[in-house]
Order: structure tokens, then sequence, then C-alpha cells
């Protein structure tokens, strides 16, 4: 069998490329040919191992408006014939408009890995998404959505039927380390006893950072080695460090850039809690940082009524908390350092479950089935 990826990378970034990019290295593995397509500003190719090509299309570099839009149909246009060579090909969220209305030997497949339209939150802003999103995934042989968010909003708005709910997987081997915590925290910079309180995302609106800070403000006045390190990038910068300079933690909140994807382990194994706490800027999806959490066995921090709830059970692998109440965001931090052991073997038991081999096999059975 032969199959698809769009988009389709070996340097992963967001969630759709991690998800592209792990699926990919799972099918080659099972000598399934694997062809992936990406957008470039120059024609290459690729073997990032012998049963998984990877094709950069040469495009335009149009970076505004719909321009990336016509990138993409560009790159499968130019590439229409390899293409179609597979039996299956598998577009992942919005890359699968680009192939919508082309004819192909193959069955199509598309994930819609998030609902664009729960994020808003104005019910004109969300029917305009509805209604594209309900124009843009159609003619699909199956539709697969991560979680039950998803195939909620999907089902009853995007009038479409033959879905899947297979979850997003956790990478555990790309993030096991064989180095000792203390280590790893001094390779980056900490004392070996340091709390590292970790927060990997966007510094943006959405995400309670905030919150975070005046959270871990109360923290520090408990756990005199606490460090609060946030590995991300946003606008929101200059202004989080004022407030950490207001807070008089400006010392102890440490900015670091992120780091490339197959480096990340080594940012979750020098950590010893995460938190991701943000209620408002999400798709329905599942943080991939709190996928990569518990494969790195950490307690973890997240939102109540928040998707990452579905992989976060109070008091057994972290603490679910008010995003918007500080106390109760400090106390479960302090909480989750104190029961680290315990909350982060959970962490992994769960992780096992979302091995990104069991969720690949899933993947694979339905291509079978519809193939």
């Amino acid at each position: 069998m032969q199959v698809t990826l769009i988009p389709s990378t070996d340097k992963p970034w967001d969630g759709i490329e991690v998800y592209s990019y792990e699926l990919a290295k799972r099918l080659s593995k099972r000598n399934i040919k694997v062809i992936g397509i990406r957008v470039g500003i120059k024609d290459d190719v690729k073997y990032v191992n012998q049963n998984f090509k990877l094709i950069t299309a040469g495009t335009p570099n149009y970076t505004k408006g719909l321009g990336y839009y016509y990138r993409v149909f560009r790159a499968i246009t130019k590439n229409y014939r390899e293409i179609n060579s597979s039996e299956i090909i598998h577009a992942i969220g919005g890359y699968y408009s680009a192939i919508e209305f082309i004819p192909f030997k193959g069955r199509k497949i598309v994930t819609i890995i998030g609902a664009s339209s729960l994020r808003e939150k104005k019910k004109s802003k969300r029917i305009i998404r509805t209604i594209y999103s309900s124009l843009i995934y159609k003619f699909a042989k199956k539709y697969i959505v991560p979680n039950e968010f998803i195939y909620k909003e999907v089902k009853e708005h995007y009038h479409v039927n033959n879905l899947e709910i297979i979850p997003l997987g956790v990478d555990i081997e790309g993030l096991t380390v064989s180095e000792r915590k203390d280590v790893l925290k001094e390779k980056l910079g900490f004392e070996p006893d340091d709390i590292v309180i970790l927060y990997l995302g966007q510094l943006v609106h959405g995400k309670r950072l905030p919150e975070l800070l005046t959270a871990f403000k109360k923290v520090s006045e408990k756990i005199s080695n606490a460090k609060l390190v946030l590995v991300a990038w946003g606008y929101l910068k200059d202004q989080l460090m004022e407030l950490a300079t207001s807070l008089n933690i400006k010392d102890r909140v440490i900015f670091k850039k992120p780091v490339p994807y197959c480096e990340r382990k080594y940012v979750y194994g020098a950590a010893d809690v995460l938190t991701m706490i943000g209620d408002s800027f999400g798709d329905g999806g599942v943080s991939s940082a709190v996928l990569d959490g518990l494969g790195s066995g950490l307690p973890i921090i997240v939102a109540r009524g928040s998707p990452n709830i579905l992989v976060v059970k109070d008091g057994f692998n972290g603490f679910v908390v008010n995003p918007s109440n500080p106390e109760e965001i400090a106390l479960a931090i302090m909480k989750a350092v104190e029961n680290r052991e315990y909350l982060g073997k959970n962490s992994k038991y769960i992780a096992k479950e979302l091995d990104w081999d069991l969720i690949a096999e899933k993947i694979l059975k339905v291509y079978k089935e519809i193939y």
C-alpha cells in the first residue's frame, strides 16, 4: 500500500505537522510506502527513510490572504501523478480543501484535528466558521476526529458522515531520555535541586499566563527553589516580563526560546510539573504539549472545561483548576510538586494507551477497511 500525507515534514512544528510526521514514521516502519507533500521555495526530494519519500514543491512565496492556500493547491497539482499513484490520500485539517475537488484513483481521508468554530464565542463568527468548515470538508471517504468534542461539532454542524474517533498520539519513544533529571536541569542552566514549573506554548491571550504568573508568585513564597520556565514565543512576552517584575519574581521566571521538535524531550525531562491552563484559545483538540507531558511522566495542571481534561484526571495524573483563580492554581501546583512521583507515574500510564504505535495501527485499519 502507498499513502500520501498532506502536509508533511521531517521537522514538525505545529500540531498538524506533528500528527503527519509521527504517522509517517509509524506507517513507513510497517512497510507502507509514504509520500509526503510539503510547500517550499524550491523543488526537492528527500528520503527520510527507505519507505518515506518527502517531496518539497517549490511555489511562489505568497504569505498573505489566500496565498498559502494557493501554494498548497499548486504543490498538489505539481505532484498530481505521484499522488495519484497512492491508494490512500490522507490530508490533515484544512489542507484537505486543496484536494477536495481533485479526482484521484485513491481514497481520500481527512483528519479534522481541530474544529475552528469551537474557538469562537460570538455567535455570528461561529456561524461563519461553521459554514466555512462545512464547505471545505466534503467528499472524503472517511473522517477521523480525535475526541468527542470535535466529533459532536462535526457531526451536528459540518453535515458529514463516516466519522471515527481516533485520539491524537503520544510519542513515548521520542520523549525518552537517558540522563537524570538533575543533569538535564544543569544543562539548561538551572540548579540540580530547582523545582521547574514548565509552560510550553505560545505567549498569547487565552493561555491564562497572567494568572499563571500571579499563582507562581504564591508558589514561590512556599517553595523557595521553584522556577517558572516558559519555553515559548508570542506578543505577550514584554507584558509578562513587566508583570514578573511588578510581582518581584523576575529572577525566578525564565523565558526560553522554543526548541526543535527532536530536542523537546530534554525540556520536559528537566521539568517537575507542566502547566497548561488556557481555556479560550482552543479548537477542541488536546494540547500537543499536554500529550508530550504525559509521555514524559509529568504531573499536569489544566483548565476546567478544556479538552485537556480528556487526558488529565483530577488527582490522578494532575489537577483540573479554575484558570481565573490564582489561589486554586497555586494550590494545585504545590500539590503536584509534593506528589509528582505518583502523579507522573499515572501520566505515563495514560500515555501508554495513546502511544503513537497504537494510534497508527488504528489509522492503518481504517485505510484497509475503505480501500
